[in-house]
């Protein structure tokens, strides 16, 4: 409906110059998108010439977004030339918007020119760092290293890298430090990656920067494997009472070469907490994993170093699982 009557088409809308009402009306903008559905030129034209100079208010409208959506979409390359930068002015803000960020999505992912690209990069690399870290925002960032060219997605790449603490220990941070892992080029990868390793101590007690580290150990990468645990060298036993550092340790000894278990084995057998550790919540799945992938040696030292709190590893729920753990591995000991 338009001003009392019902508009049928298109064209008859066009007409009345009600295209960019009907454009904020919940069902006026349904029966835009049907149209535009239809991939009729025409259509798409003056839907678009109509739409264009209310991009941004209508890329955070509940309904209007998945209008500009569309047009993305069906549109020719020219027409997202000039929706990208009709927006540019108010990118960021669009992109921190709940709905908005479905619009700045679809533009990184549609975009096919460079110059589209560029003017995406320099529109969001002034506030990326608060992109990455706002619940809305990280999924633009995500969408700009999936879809971007590794030339104009540089600006993630470096920022990442730089403020490489403060990001993957952030909620939606952690998550944009994988990503950037996935599509780097491997100069900016290398660096993402040392500053990983640099800062794994910390990360790895971190609610969300133990999974970082987590992913630079599941690549399986004996050199990469090799620094993080050099870097946690002299922790491991403190680090296996902890909630997430505990994983990571786990993840260490499931993923390392013969070489890292026994640099890790050695620390946890001859702790002075041995005996904390086997009753722990967290340590005990520690062991267990210990006594899944080490060596005889390693297992036979680790029977003669637990030997005096066996008769005692009954009396605590997780000391039964090392219990059970051992007896498997070690029959004898039944």
């Amino acid at each position: 409906m338009f001003r009392g009557r019902e508009v049928r088409t298109v064209e008859e809308a066009s007409e009345a110059g009600a295209l960019l009402e009907l454009a904020h009306d919940q069902n006026g903008c349904r029966f835009l998108q049907d149209q535009l559905d239809l991939r009729n030129t025409a259509h798409i034209d003056a839907i678009f010439e109509a739409v264009k100079v209310d991009v941004v208010s209508l890329s955070t409208d509940p309904f209007g977004n998945y209008l500009i959506q569309k047009l993305l979409q069906y549109g020719v390359s020219d027409q997202r030339t000039q929706l990208i930068v009709a927006s540019v002015p108010e990118l960021v803000g669009v992109a921190l918007n709940v709905h908005g960020t479905r619009v700045v999505q679809k533009m990184v992912e549609m975009a096919d020119t460079p110059n589209q690209m560029a003017v995406l990069a320099a529109a969001l690399q002034e506030r990326s760092m608060e992109l990455i870290r706002d619940m809305n925002g990280n999924h633009v960032i995500q969408r700009c290293l999936a879809s971007l060219s590794a030339p104009h997605a540089t600006f993630i790449f470096e920022r990442v890298a730089s403020d490489l603490l403060a990001i993957a220990t952030h909620r939606h941070g952690c998550c944009v430090v994988q990503r950037s892992l996935d599509h780097a080029d491997p100069t900016h990868r290398e660096a993402i990656i040392a500053e990983v390793v640099r800062h794994a101590a910390k990360l790895v007690s971190d609610p969300f920067g133990n999974y970082v580290v987590q992913y630079i150990l599941e690549l399986k990468q004996p050199a990469l494997t090799h620094a993080t645990v050099q870097a946690l060298q002299g922790g491991f036993a403190d680090l296996s009472l902890q909630k997430f550092s505990s994983n990571v340790i786990e993840k260490c000894l499931k993923c390392g070469d013969a070489a890292v278990v026994s640099i890790i084995a050695h620390e946890l057998i001859h702790a002075r907490t041995l005996s904390t550790l086997l009753h722990d919540p967290f340590a005990n799945y520690v062991l267990q994993t210990l006594l899944t992938v080490g060596s005889d040696e390693e297992i036979g030292l680790f029977v003669e170093k637990v030997q005096p709190y066996l008769p005692h590893l009954r009396s605590t729920l997780y000391g039964k699982r090392i219990q059970a753990k051992l007896f498997r591995r070690c029959p004898k000991l039944r």
